[in-house]
C-alpha cells in the first residue's frame, strides 16, 4: 500500500509514518510538510493508495489539498488528522474515508490501516457476473477489463490480455454496472473504457495499453478532458 502522508508539523508526520511501518502491515510513505508539495507528488503520477492529511495547515489546509487532490481525479481513500471533529461537514464533500484524532497511538492507527487494508481487498474484488453467449457464468474483475462495446447489438468485454468475452446481455445494464465505478467513462455511445488503462490521446481516439483503438465522439468532449486530467495528473 502506497500511503502519502502531508502535515506541517514535521514531528507529527514523521511519527505517523513510524507508526504506519510498526503497524504490521505493508506499506511505503511520502511524507510532506508543505501542502503544495504533496499535490506536486501526485500530479507527478505517484501511484497513491491513501493520503494522510493534517486538517490545519497554512497557505492549503487539508481540506483544499484534498479538493484539488479530487480535481485532479484522486479516487483513493483520505484520511484526516485532526483534534477535533469541527471539519465533519466540509470533508464530507471530498468524500473522507476516515479521521485521526490528535495525539496519535499505535491502536488508532493499525485500526485505520487494518480499516483500509479491508476496503482495498473489497475495491480488489468488484467486477461484473455476467452469462456468456454459450451460456458460461463468469465474474471478470473490474481491474481486469479494458473496455466494453457493442457491435450489432452484441456486448463485448475487452481484457487487459487482450482476450475477448462475448457476453449474454444489454448495453444499457453493462454501462450502469460499470459507470457505478469511478474507474470507467463513456467516451463514446458504444464504448466504455477503463481510464486508468489509457495509453496515449490521439486526435479524436484513444489507445489502451493492450492496443485497442477507440474512438471518442464530439457529445463526450468533457470526458476527453477528465482522461487528459487523469493521464497527466
Amino acid at each position: 500500500m502506497n500511503i502519502l502522508i502531508c502535515d506541517d508539523i514535521k514531528r507529527d508526520a514523521d511519527k505517523l509514518a513510524a507508526l504506519i511501518a510498526e503497524s504490521g502491515f505493508e506499506a511505503q510513505t511520502a511524507v510532506f510538510t508543505c501542502s503544495s508539495q504533496a499535490l506536486d507528488y501526485f500530479r507527478s503520477g505517484a501511484d497513491i493508495d491513501a493520503c494522510f492529511l493534517d486538517i490545519i495547515m497554512p497557505k492549503m489546509n487539508g481540506i483544499e489539498l484534498a479538493e484539488k487532490l479530487r480535481e485532479n481525479n484522486y479516487a483513493n481513500a483520505l484520511v484526516f488528522l485532526t483534534t477535533s471533529n469541527d471539519f465533519a461537514s466540509q470533508s464530507y464533500k471530498v468524500q473522507a474515508f476516515d479521521y485521526l484524532l490528535k495525539p496519535l497511538t499505535g491502536e488508532k492507527v493499525n485500526n485505520i490501516m487494518s480499516k483500509l487494508k479491508k476496503s482495498q481487498e473489497n475495491a480488489d474484488k468488484a467486477g461484473l457476473s455476467v452469462i456468456t453467449t454459450q451460456g458460461v457464468a463468469m465474474f471478470i474483475q473490474f481491474r481486469d477489463i479494458s473496455h466494453a462495446e457493442v457491435i450489432k447489438h452484441n456486448v463485448y468485454i475487452k481484457l487487459l490480455d487482450k482476450s475477448i468475452i462475448k457476453i449474454y446481455s444489454t448495453f444499457n445494464k453493462i454501462t450502469e454496472q460499470l459507470l457505478a465505478d469511478s474507474r470507467f467513462e463513456k467516451c463514446y455511445r458504444s464504448y466504455i473504457v477503463n481510464i486508468g488503462e489509457i495509453k496515449a490521446l490521439a486526435n479524436n481516439e484513444l489507445i489502451m495499453k493492450n492496443g485497442s483503438k477507440i474512438p471518442i465522439s464530439r457529445g463526450y468532449s468533457q470526458v476527453k478532458e477528465k482522461m487528459l486530467k487523469w493521464m497527466f495528473k
